[in-house]
């Protein structure tokens, strides 16, 4: 499949606020459907950048996703433009999220990797970076349904590519079981700091 690799808060506005128009400096075959990466990084440059220009406004850099596909559309019509072209999209669909490097331009990734049920996508997710102690670098913490106690959540922790495991017996990455999932995301990141 065909995809592409926008910022951040151009993802999010995809997916969760209506936001159909790209513009990019590659012609595109319509109509196609396009798989959509988010870049590794986002500043509040960039947040208020897509705002300003949008009147979109996301959520911050910790809460928007990084380095992942996220999702599916579809490139309706490509309209050239003075010197791009604008991409109408349209029919947003969230797939399961998973890592990859993206590049510049449009570029392929295997079909295969396309699960559309995004049901196994976390609740909700933060990341950063960790600057002292040990491990450091770049961390995210997943909230999850908790996996024995209804309408409760539990949390995953992840440092530079490693998971912390030792958590509920059975589901020996998840951690604790709280009855909100904001509480559950706050209790990872203590941990993550505390460590």
């Amino acid at each position: 499949m065909k995809a592409i690799t926008v910022k951040a808060p151009i993802a999010w506005g995809i997916f969760n606020a209506d936001y159909r128009s790209l513009y990019r400096y590659e012609f595109i075959n319509c109509p196609t459907q396009l798989a959509i990466h988010v870049s590794k990084s986002c500043s509040s440059a960039d947040i208020k950048k897509f705002s300003q220009a949008t009147q979109i406004f996301s959520p911050d850099c910790g809460r928007l996703l990084l380095g992942q596909v996220v999702g599916v559309v579809e490139v309706k019509e490509c309209v050239e433009r003075y010197s791009d072209f604008l991409w109408k999209i349209s029919n947003p669909m969230p797939i399961k999220q998973f890592d990859y490097k993206g590049q510049l331009g449009i570029y392929e990734i295997p079909d295969s990797r396309i699960d559309y049920d995004f049901s196994k996508n976390p609740i909700i997710e933060e990341c950063g970076y960790k600057f002292k102690g040990n491990p450091r670098g770049q961390w995210r913490v997943a909230v999850w349904p908790h996996p024995a106690t209804a309408n409760h959540y539990s949390y995953s922790v992840a440092i530079l590519n490693g998971v912390m495991g030792g958590g509920i017996p059975g589901h020996d990455l998840l951690h604790g079981c709280f009855a909100d999932p904001e509480e559950a995301l706050t209790a990872g990141i203590k941990e993550l700091y505390d460590v």
